[in-house]
């Protein structure tokens, strides 16, 4: 059985993203977000009207192979400016660690489940290689967005699809969809979970440029600057409504003005992420 080194160490909600990759790149082999001490996972539940508040702090968890630990322990100490712990974790420890932080997510009827939590009629995402479990704000607000909007929708296209769940859900409402990513380690898991989960949507590599539109529905959960330089594709894909997410709040209107002539429709804000909605006048 293998053993590894578990870090912990409690920071700014706001600071997990940069972490994680520090984390990453210093060799972990995984990385957890988790409640901070004393506090229970916050899930929705489907009597909620509004997902729950999201704690301002957070436990941020790493696995990493005991020969690297001490000189990630220390990166992580000064990058955050917090103690970090360390402690031996086998490998068996840190699957039943890692299970306890998925859980389900309830969004309207939608709920997103991985494997071990799984009951009849959920969306079963196992979380993996490829984002989107349905946990992550940007995910929740495209997921919000999707039940919003496919009662006035026939047809999603799903950009940069990952794990697939915003194409898998939107045909859960009911309309065709199809998803497309760069990575074909993504589009190989979006497919796997297709067929876990009895669907039949499209996932390929295909590029945007290829594709002949319009959708009614586009939704994108990318970075700001990978959404304005796919902007043109964007715009001339979009039918009726794009939905955009993964957007940091100071660089939504670079994007908005690379949409144009599509415009805001409304806009949300979660921690330091903006929600997009974009209409065709």
């Amino acid at each position: 059985m293998s053993t590894w080194v578990e870090l912990r160490l409690v920071v700014p909600r706001t600071q997990v993203s940069r972490l994680a990759q520090l984390a990453v790149a210093g060799g972990a082999a995984g990385v957890q977000e988790a409640p901070p001490p004393g506090e229970e996972p916050r899930l929705q539940q489907p009597w909620d009207e509004e997902a729950p508040a999201p704690t301002p702090t957070c436990t941020l968890l790493t696995w990493v192979d005991p020969a690297g630990a001490e000189a990630l322990q220390a990166s992580l100490g000064s990058a955050a400016g917090v103690p970090v712990t360390a402690a031996l974790a086998d490998e068996a420890d840190w699957d039943e660690v890692w299970k306890q932080h998925h859980g389900p997510v309830q969004v309207g009827p939608l709920r997103i489940a991985p494997p071990w939590h799984a009951e009849p009629g959920d969306l079963v995402i196992p979380p993996g290689q490829a984002f989107g479990t349905g946990d992550h704000p940007s995910t929740r607000s495209c997921l919000a967005a999707l039940v919003a909007l496919a009662p006035s929708a026939k047809t999603c296209l799903d950009v940069g699809c990952g794990s697939g769940v915003l194409a898998l859900a939107a045909t859960r409402l009911g309309l065709t969809a199809r998803g497309m990513d760069i990575d074909p380690v993504a589009v190989a898991t979006a497919r796997d979970n297709a067929g876990r989960n009895g669907l039949d949507v499209p996932f390929s590599t295909e590029p945007l440029h290829t594709l002949v539109g319009p959708f009614d529905l586009v939704v994108a959960n990318l970075y700001a600057e990978v959404l304005t330089a796919l902007a043109p594709q964007l715009v001339r894909l979009t039918g009726q409504h794009l939905v955009l997410a993964g957007v940091l709040w100071d660089r939504k209107e670079l994007v908005v003005q690379a949409l144009a002539p599509l415009v805001v429709d409304r806009v949300e804000r979660e921690d330091d992420w903006a929600h997009l909605r974009l209409v065709r006048p």
